[in-house]
């Protein structure tokens, strides 16, 4: 289970402040200090948290974790009913922070093993598949929680009611017992079967119901963690639990098992006692017609201590009696063996990191944040507030989160777009920051556009994902300028012929000359990249464009190539494209079709562009010269 989108209202600088947020990698946080990054890993932590802290005035306490002037309700349920959500109807100032959680088919289908309580069941069963909404709600009162739950309009609380309860309100209701659903086939209906039988008799919807955690509840929801360096024994030993769940689990279930299997027999033999007693207990609760109690034996699992053994220690040593140092090593390589975690896992944790990167040298954060990106491959939902430039260079803008305050205190977040907002939001300079590892220099509008998803298309992965900068030279005749620029700036750093891939049409090595040309340098076709262009994916794209006017063969592809200068420049006429259009010219007069009437072939650019992409969707018809030069870029 992980979560999708939170909403925090009311709480600190976070007035009104959503956030949606992605599984399988990173969550990157940025801003400057006292922006509300850490405010905003504290808010989940209210929501997800085993033990949150939130201040409240109070007598003897002064301190408020409330926004200084908080918003309205009306604000936080438009929010809600922009996402088909009921609104709330708590009267007074109160933070609440809500989250739509996501959990996976192979986790609901352990749901009914589970010793889930009977209002967190009714949830999952009332909304859609696979979400869960879950709120808490923070006042001076203390701190309520909420599930979304199939109600009526006058509330029964149905999965609060004892068994009597609901019997009572089966008879009242008149229903029967082929109203009601046994879903083992055989055996007493449940009160959870009763419940729903009930709730059929009733006009219902979707509402706000208070929730009370249960023992049982906390196997399916996800185990928050908020780390920072000022990490504590508690904290080491939660990741070692976290870590290890797999091989304790493998243990305790049968002995989970066992005990429920206890209970169920310890609650039969009660509810018998109870029932021999209820005659004495109507002599005194006259109105009362049954008892009966729910039995459930908690079976704790936890890491109790770590012991490390030293070089130099006789024997094993408790991990509290050493160094705040040897503590964060701990913990630190517990996290980098949590990576080694199967992709295929079911996800069941939320890690929070404040600031991760303090204390580390550049390429120790370089190490951290790849253990990071590979936890979140696995079973750990990621999120991430830093300040560092490299955390962020690794990063794909689009898990990149900008969080400010505006002019009246209060934060908002927003995407980042473009390297710009990265810029803006930390405050930097080009000489703090180097966002790319290697550039890739290429020649027009048209290979702008193309050269980037053809780069997907060949790696799966994206430019701006393995930190390559694309740069458009803008033609041939600025290539001296823009070669002797692209120089200057790399001096100083690796060798650029190591960092600087250039690929162009093979025009282009006209202009530079064969003594001039380097191993990072590759060109496209035998002018052009539109000849490199095979003559079969041509004629599926004249054929198709012009389908219902002409009909083209590859002889007629193959005598356009045929007219293309070879091992010389040419004038852009004498190109492929342009030679193109002229035939599709003249076949029209050879077919007697009126030319100004048909369709024409965009120009160069992006929208010839886009025709050819359409066309080139796998790697293997991507010209071999562009993947030779995107072999060069991935290579390490």
């Amino acid at each position: 289970m992980f979560l999708e989108e939170i909403i925090i209202f009311n709480y600190r600088s976070c007035k009104t402040l959503v956030l949606n947020l992605t599984e399988n990698v990173p969550n990157n946080f940025i801003g400057l200090n006292d922006s509300g990054k850490s405010t905003t890993l504290s808010a989940i932590n209210l929501l997800l948290g085993d033990r949150p802290k939130y201040n409240s005035i109070a007598e003897g306490n002064y301190r408020s974790d409330l926004s200084n002037s908080p918003a309205d309700i009306d604000v936080l349920n438009k929010i809600l009913e922009e996402r088909g959500l009921p609104p709330f109807n708590n009267e007074g100032n109160a933070t609440f922070v809500i989250g739509k959680l996501i959990y996976k088919d192979d986790e609901a289908e352990d749901f009914p093993d589970a010793n889930l309580s009977t209002a967190l069941a009714w949830s999952i069963e009332s909304n859609i598949d696979n979400v869960l909404w879950y709120a808490k709600v923070y006042s001076q009162k203390g701190a309520q929680s909420y599930l979304l739950m199939s109600e009526s309009e006058d509330p029964l609380l149905l999965w609060g009611q004892n068994q009597t309860r609901l019997n009572k309100l089966i008879k009242e209701n008149k229903v029967t017992p082929e109203d009601i659903e046994n879903e083992n086939g055989k055996g007493r209906f449940s009160n959870f079967e009763k419940l729903r039988a009930i709730y059929e008799k009733f006009e219902c919807s979707i509402q706000w119901s208070d929730y009370r955690f249960a023992k049982g509840d906390k196997d399916i929801f996800p185990s928050f963690s908020l780390f920072d360096w000022n990490t504590s024994l508690d904290e080491v030993i939660a990741t070692a639990n976290a870590i290890m769940k797999g091989e304790i689990d493998e243990h305790l279930e049968p002995i989970k098992n066992q005990a429920n299997k206890s209970a169920k027999q310890a609650e039969t033999a009660i509810n018998k006692k109870f029932g021999e007693l209820i005659t004495i207990i109507k002599e005194v609760a006259k109105d009362v017609e049954g008892i009966s109690s729910k039995v459930y034996f908690d079976v704790k699992e936890k890491i109790a201590d770590v012991m490390v053994t030293k070089t130099y220690s006789d024997g094993p040593i408790h991990l509290e009696n050493q160094g705040e140092g040897l503590k964060r090593q701990i913990w630190f390589s517990l996290i980098k063996a949590k990576a080694d975690t199967s992709s295929e896992s079911v996800n069941r944790f939320i890690w929070a990191f404040d600031e991760p990167e303090t204390h580390l040298y550049p390429r120790a954060q370089r190490e951290f944040f790849d253990v990071l990106t590979n936890i979140a491959k696995g079973n750990v939902q990621t999120l991430i507030s830093t300040h560092s430039t490299i955390f962020i260079d690794k990063s794909n803008l689009n898990n990149i989160y900008n969080i400010e305050q505006e002019e009246d205190g209060y934060s908002v977040v927003s995407g980042c777009e473009d390297v710009e907002a990265i810029y803006n939001s930390l405050n930097v300079k080009n000489s703090d920051f180097l966002f790319h590892d290697k550039f890739l220099i290429v020649e027009g509008d048209t290979e702008q556009y193309l050269i980037p998803k053809l780069y997907e298309i060949y790696t799966g992965s994206n430019l701006i994902k393995d930190n390559i900068q694309l740069i458009n030279i803008q033609g041939k005749d600025k290539w001296i300028i823009n070669k002797a620029i692209l120089e200057k700036i790399m001096k100083g750093f690796k060798k650029s012929d190591n960092q600087i891939v250039y690929l162009f049409d093979n025009d282009m090595s006209f202009v530079i000359g064969e003594a001039a040309i380097g191993d990072n340098m590759f060109f496209v076709g035998v002018q052009d990249i539109e000849d490199s262009i095979s003559d079969e994916i041509w004629l599926a794209i004249l054929n198709n464009f012009y389908d219902g006017t002409f009909d083209f063969t590859l002889e007629e592809i193959q005598g356009w190539k045929e007219n293309v200068p070879v091992n010389t420049r040419c004038n852009n006429n004498q190109k492929f494209y342009s030679i193109l259009k002229r035939g599709i010219k003249d076949k029209s007069m050879v077919d007697d079709v009126e030319y100004d009437t048909i369709d024409r072939l965009p120009s160069k650019g992006i929208e010839s562009a886009e025709l050819i992409l359409q066309y080139l969707d796998s790697s293997e018809k991507i010209p071999q010269s562009i993947k030779d030069a995107f072999d060069k870029l991935i290579d390490e």
